[in-house]
């Protein structure tokens, strides 16, 4: 930041004000939440500064760097800015929340510790990446490339392990848990995210309910049914076909009709993963395994299926279901519920009338967390080149970035998507908590091995129902894919 130092002092009062108010307003956090499922995430860190007491802190110590920079790699989408990474950098206040919540908490810590922010922001960033260190330049000190193509730059050995960077205290809150335990390999962890990262939230599978049709047809509340784990793809199915109707009377169902649910093409993996599935898993031993093959599998795809191709319900099979067709008709209200990520509410914004976020369903009531998956490929992940020249300097920087924004930047998130976004209830951040506490990754999802990873969603595009034998036809090719990342990881 070019700042003169009358306007570095005003801003960081500023900051120290804004980060106490938040501490006061505080009532929830994203991504250091509770992991057990189902309630609200009420113990998670509200702590903005060391000297807020009874609340977690970090354990860094007081450092003078001198000045240096640290140089971040972070995401430009050029086609879809809701994913261009926002999170990190900020050159001024321009009034705008997330700017100015970014801008002041990296004033506080850059006086603090005397050390300068910097970012460069390129398209396609895991590409400039590996470029960058094939040629074993050291101009980038963090990667915060797009998930997916990211774990590639881990396999070819162009990461660091973060549990050997100094001053990273992974098992604190305001890192997830989740990505922690779903994206280590070989005992080792070369990604991950938090509260440091706002995308990790927008890019979570949720979905949307009109209020008003519950109402309208005397239906369960959705929240109700989701506190007392009555919320099961069960009844997801039989409240939504039950309310599918003909209202223009054309004698067809068609996108000009009242729908109980829209059915996006990744709604059917997104509810393989939230009815406790997984494509594969570290076992007790630290060992990545496939995890397809069991019984339950095939009767969770029964049920998949069964919604996802049922005739009464808008999906690519049974009508014009694309996204901008389900927004309108969502926003006319014709559709009772969608299968969204959080992100996609910014195409709800001509809505008239309340509606709410939930979940994705469980298997039934007997399933011990809710599961929403993220849609890893869009999600900025947090990464230290191999040949990062001081690993002091950005460990610590890190570990501060992502404390600071606890109170900051999450609650800054969380004011957004429930007040300038038409979510206005007490409930709907009930489930946000429950939400972005139980968000699944999956490396098999991810790496998609032998096609397993996309097996559901290309049943669903073919209209197959029967998963058993799907599955077997790739078994061997999956097994022996993954076989071959887990030992070119081994290497490193």
């Amino acid at each position: 930041m070019n700042i003169t130092p009358p306007k570095r002092i005003a801003a960081l009062v500023l900051a120290l004000l804004f980060v106490l108010s938040c501490i006061t307003a505080a009532a929830c956090s994203g991504s250091g939440g509770k992991t057990d499922g189902t309630s609200p995430a009420s113990d998670v860190t509200e702590a903005a500064t060391e000297e807020t007491a009874g609340k977690p802190t970090h354990n860094l110590p007081d450092k003078d760097f001198g000045g240096k920079e640290v140089m971040f790699l972070t995401e430009l989408n050029t086609g879809f800015d809701w994913y261009t990474s926002k999170e990190i950098y900020a050159e001024e206040q321009n009034g705008e929340l997330f700017n100015d919540t970014v801008y002041n908490r990296n004033v506080i810590i850059e006086d603090k510790y005397n050390l300068k922010i910097a970012q460069t922001q390129l398209s396609s960033a895991s590409n400039a990446a590996k470029n960058s260190l094939t040629a074993n330049d050291t101009v980038y000190d963090v990667v915060m490339s797009y998930i997916n193509p990211t774990l590639p730059l881990a396999q070819q050995g162009f990461l660091l392990d973060l549990h050997d960077v100094p001053y990273l205290d992974l098992e604190q809150p305001w890192w997830d848990q989740r990505a922690n335990e779903n994206l280590t390999i070989n005992g080792k962890l070369f990604i991950t995210t938090g509260d440091i990262s706002i995308l990790d939230n927008e890019c979570t599978m949720v979905m949307f309910f009109n209020k008003d049709i519950i109402e309208d047809y005397k239906l369960e509340s959705p929240y109700d049914l989701v506190k007392s784990n009555g919320w099961t793809i069960d009844k997801v199915g039989e409240m939504s076909v039950g309310i599918t109707s003909d209202i223009n009377g054309d004698g067809i169902l068609n996108n000009d009709d009242l729908w109980g649910i829209s059915i996006a093409g990744n709604a059917p993996i997104s509810f393989y993963f939230s009815l406790g599935e997984r494509v594969a898993k570290n076992n007790s031993a630290g060992e990545l395994e496939l995890v397809m093959d069991g019984k339950r599998t095939s009767q969770a795809v029964e049920k998949i299926m069964n919604l996802c191709l049922n005739e009464l319900v808008l999906s690519p099979h049974t009508g014009k279901s694309d996204f901008n067709n389900a927004c309108v008709a969502f926003n006319d209200k014709r559709i009772l519920f969608t299968t969204f990520a959080l992100v996609d509410i910014n195409g709800l914004r001509d809505a008239e009338f309340e509606f709410g976020i939930l979940p994705y369903p469980l298997y039934d009531e007997n399933q011990d967390s809710y599961n929403n998956l993220i849609s890893s490929g869009l999600v900025s992940s947090t990464s230290v080149p191999y040949n990062c020249k001081d690993t002091e300097i950005v460990g610590f920087l890190l570990e501060a970035l992502a404390f600071y924004s606890v109170d900051t930047l999450t609650v800054a998130y969380y004011d957004n998507a429930l007040k300038t976004r038409y979510i206005r209830d007490d409930e709907s951040a009930d489930m946000l908590d429950i939400i972005f506490a139980t968000r699944v990754y999956d490396l098999g999802f991810i790496f998609n091995w032998g096609g397993a990873g996309q097996l559901i969603t290309t049943m669903f595009n073919s209209k197959k129902t029967e998963f058993a034998s799907s599955y077997a036809a790739i078994a061997e090719k999956a097994q022996t894919e993954m076989q071959k990342t887990i030992d070119a990881f081994g290497k490193f």
